[in-house]
């Protein structure tokens, strides 16, 4: 890169925010890198049901904006990669990345053939634990990158069924870890958030009831995508609940956990409660 190129801008993390943020600055003329640690983009607002103030299934903006990403040559995506450290300079930063072994890698069509065959098991991350998914899969509904992702801890010893079943050579199970250097002139961070763990709150039955689920989860359950197809459950016995209580500010606002407000539980469980009553929960 000449002194007379402009360094790159880097954003970290590709939520909704980040994306944004490496789409208008690269609209507006900018070279831009975005960075995800997960195997695609979009965070958290893909896992939700319906987002504010449109009360639409967060896929259709996302789509848009995957559009808009492979129309601007700008914007350079690494997913499964982790800002390892900066150091600044007079003329910005330089960047150390890692980049997560690529067990599958771009000659995936996401065509199945692996996952049919997989042997191994896991706690669906997407779907927050709540259901079972082979090791090797699609992350989510609406991946993008559209490529399959490898839970290699989970394999049995001397596995190979994902590779053997794979006709495009686009699995790798030998894969490592690799690093990089990058050098911009600013950074963007939109690192996002993550739920409150519920263990930490054991007097509302957190970490001890089955059926007290975070509202993260229960946008999950709400979901035609989510682990019950959208019937919201009893995660202790599968059945509809009768009623449904929302607890506001939990571990909010509280000496003993967080100090601030979330500003968002308010409206997502006005949100909640509006469609768990317009699914008629009470069994009939």
């Amino acid at each position: 890169m000449s002194d007379s190129t402009p360094r790159p801008i880097l954003v970290i993390g590709a939520g909704i925010a980040g994306v944004t943020a490496a789409l208008e600055a690269a609209e507006a003329g900018r070279e831009v890198v975005l960075v995800e640690r997960e195997a695609s983009i979009g965070g958290r607002v893909l896992r939700t049901h319906h987002y504010f103030p449109k009360l639409c299934p967060p896929s259709c903006g996302m789509e848009i904006n995957t559009r808009r990403l492979e129309r601007n040559p700008r914007v350079t995506v690494l997913t499964s990669t982790t800002v390892a450290g900066a150091t600044r300079s007079s003329a910005g930063w330089t960047v150390s990345l890692s980049h997560a072994a690529a067990y599958v890698n771009a000659r995936c069509t996401a065509c199945g053939d692996c996952s049919a065959v997989c042997p191994a098991k896991i706690a669906d991350p997407f779907n927050l634990g709540m259901s079972q998914v082979p090791a090797i899969r699609l992350a989510q509904p609406n991946a993008w990158p559209k490529r399959f992702v490898l839970d290699r801890t989970a394999c049995p010893p001397s596995c190979r069924a994902c590779a053997d079943a794979c006709t495009y050579a686009a699995i790798d199970l030998d894969a490592n870890p690799t690093s990089s250097t990058l050098e911009v002139a600013s950074i963007v961070v939109a690192t996002g958030w993550q739920p409150y763990p519920l263990d930490k709150l054991p007097e509302l039955g957190g970490g001890l009831l089955p059926d007290v689920v975070s509202n993260a989860q229960m946008e999950r359950l709400a979901s035609a995508t989510g682990p019950t197809a959208g019937k919201i459950l009893r995660p202790s016995d599968g059945k509809a609940p009768a009623r449904v209580a929302f607890v506001q500010c939990a571990g909010s606002r509280d000496v003993n956990h967080l100090p601030y407000c979330s500003s968002v539980c308010c409206l997502a469980s006005l949100k909640q409660a509006s469609t768990s009553r317009n699914r008629s929960l009470t069994a009939r």
